[in-house]
């Protein structure tokens, strides 16, 4: 739930994380030095572990989102379906250059290539979710009531294994203003059963810095 809008918004906080997930990997990638063998394969990994998550985010709306917004704003479904094609299709480019990387003789160019071929998926993204937000949720949110915006954004929250759901609220909270987070934690606290709540809040406790985690608490219980 978006803590600017009455209506539910499940655009909002994913892509928020997702923001700020990519902008790190942009700068990590920027300032990597790819003379270090062991600071090279940590970021490679890292950068595997965040096109997966990009990738089955991408995956979700596909299957939850698309078909019931095709079916109030078909030319709009079509267009973001086009985006995510071309998305797909730069996940395959930026799988098979990191695979160069880990095998590439000269590491600097390969990572600047790297960054920049990013740094261009990145770029695409933003407009991409600026769509979905600005777009494509008034359309969701005209046709649809705010129970069945939840049941879609539920059937999707329900297939994520427990890691994946951890790795996306760890980018996710930092991501958010502190009213979003405890307007996103308290929607949580209400419609979830206790041990989705427990590991929203368990990882609060990790990803946020103690100022900011002290402040999501106390905004909770002035909620309450």
């Amino acid at each position: 739930m978006s803590a600017t809008m009455s209506r539910h918004d499940f655009y909002g906080p994913i892509h928020k994380g997702l923001r700020l997930g990519s902008a790190r990997m942009l700068i990590a990638l920027g300032a990597a030095d790819w003379r270090d063998a062991a600071a090279s394969e940590a970021l490679l990994a890292a950068l595997r572990t965040h096109l997966i998550l990009a990738r089955e985010h991408l995956e979700h709306e596909d299957a939850q989102f698309h078909p019931p917004l095709a079916a109030v704003a078909p030319e709009l479904a079509a267009a973001l379906d086009a985006d995510h094609t071309h998305h797909y299709e730069t996940f395959a480019r930026l799988d098979a250059a990191i695979a160069a990387m880990e095998n590439a003789g000269d590491r600097m160019a390969s990572g600047r290539a790297l960054y920049l071929s990013f740094g261009a998926y990145f770029a695409s993204d933003l407009q991409h979710m600026e769509r979905e937000e600005r777009v494509a949720m008034p359309a969701f949110q005209a046709r649809y009531s705010d129970e069945e915006l939840m049941a879609m954004e539920g059937r999707i929250i329900a297939s994520i294994s427990v890691e994946h759901v951890t790795a996306y609220y760890t980018l996710m909270l930092p991501g958010m203003s502190p009213t979003e987070r405890a307007t996103f934690l308290s929607y949580v606290k209400a419609v979830a059963p206790e041990a989705a709540f427990a590991l929203l809040d368990g990882v609060a406790r990790t990803a946020l810095a103690p100022e900011d985690y002290r402040l999501l608490r106390a905004d909770m219980a002035l909620a309450a």
